[in-house]
């Protein structure tokens, strides 16, 4: 494996100052510290087709509040839930379990739209989702800031995995999400979720106001503090017809430069890039993820496995959301 480090640095990212040392660094620390695999997620909410792989379907995603969304975030207002399988109400998650299994789909991303305080409203699910597990699916949950009562129910219904989205500036809160709620909140939170032992997957995304960077560093920073196994990293892509449909994201030098700092503050944690990600010189961006020691990369470019190979990686493809991996 140490044979296989990058001695000469990263030529082509010569452009944005210090880069190329930094990647050889975080580069020779994941190889150094993992398998020589690499898992690129491909789940089957989104179709892909390339020259490597293909999905089929085996992993989908669940919105138990169809296509509401009570916050109306300025990034999204709801548009990420249209694509997804509505079950509104705990009975009717129960029947599209049971059909879904039948058609070969093993595992489910339940998520949805939040309330007025942040919360997916989770807890009228917690039977379906243990009635979920008898049926040998895999779980994944979105939970927004949970309360104790739902952690405990999540807990006693033996969800896989619990994602949570993290902010850690208060002013990406008010003016993003339209909450009144603090960086400590989202904190609070994760807490909560650990405290009963639940594997939790925090989730932040660079570039959340408005495409500036506020507070990620730093949040990033104080979760190293946690035990966590997998950290999420996205960045802003502007969705149309909403308040930043124009907004040009984060540069994607500073997101690579991020995700490599994060590698090297936490050199045992997982690191997945998800599907999130601006359109903005593609190619570049996700080798420049690759070159920073990422784990996992969602939805890859053919060209980007091709490149992980010919650095010694060996990929792994998989229909698991990138957080699963």
């Amino acid at each position: 494996m140490l044979g296989k480090t990058i001695i000469g640095g990263w030529t082509e990212f010569d452009q944005s100052a210090n880069l190329p040392n930094l990647l050889k660094e975080a580069w020779n620390l994941r190889r150094r510290t993992f398998p020589d695999f690499i898992h690129f997620a491909v789940p089957g909410g989104r179709h892909y087709e390339g020259k490597h792989f293909c999905n089929s379907g085996r992993f989908l995603n669940v919105s138990i509040t169809g296509t509401s969304c009570a916050l109306q975030c300025d990034h999204c207002q709801g548009t990420m839930l249209n694509g997804m399988i509505p079950a509104p109400a705990p009975e009717k998650l129960q029947e599209l379990g049971i059909n879904l299994r039948k058609k070969g789909v093993t595992g489910l991303l339940i998520t949805g739209g939040c309330n007025q305080e942040g919360q997916v409203p989770l807890k009228p699910f917690l039977p379906a989702l243990t009635y979920l597990k008898s049926l040998d699916f895999t779980i994944h949950v979105h939970t927004g800031l949970a309360d104790k009562e739902t952690a405990v129910g999540l807990k006693q219904a033996g969800v896989d995995k619990v994602f949570l989205d993290m902010i850690g500036d208060a002013a990406t809160i008010h003016r993003v999400y339209h909450l009144d709620r603090k960086p400590s909140d989202f904190i609070d939170t994760l807490e909560i979720l650990l405290a009963e032992s639940l594997d939790v997957v925090p989730h932040v995304v660079l570039g959340l106001n408005y495409g500036k960077i506020m507070g990620e560093k730093n949040l990033i920073q104080m979760l190293s503090d946690y035990p966590l196994e997998t950290l999420v990293l996205v960045a802003l892509r502007a969705v149309p017809d909403t308040p930043m449909g124009g907004v040009i994201g984060p540069d994607p030098a500073e997101i690579i430069r991020i995700t490599a700092q994060t590698r090297l503050l936490n050199p045992s944690l997982k690191i997945s890039f998800g599907c999130a990600r601006p359109y903005t010189q593609k190619a570049w961006l996700e080798r420049g993820l690759i070159a920073a020691g990422i784990n996992t990369l969602a939805f890859p470019l053919d060209e980007t496995i091709d490149f992980a190979l010919a650095h010694g990686l060996k990929s792994v493809m998989s229909e698991m959301c990138c957080g699963g991996l």
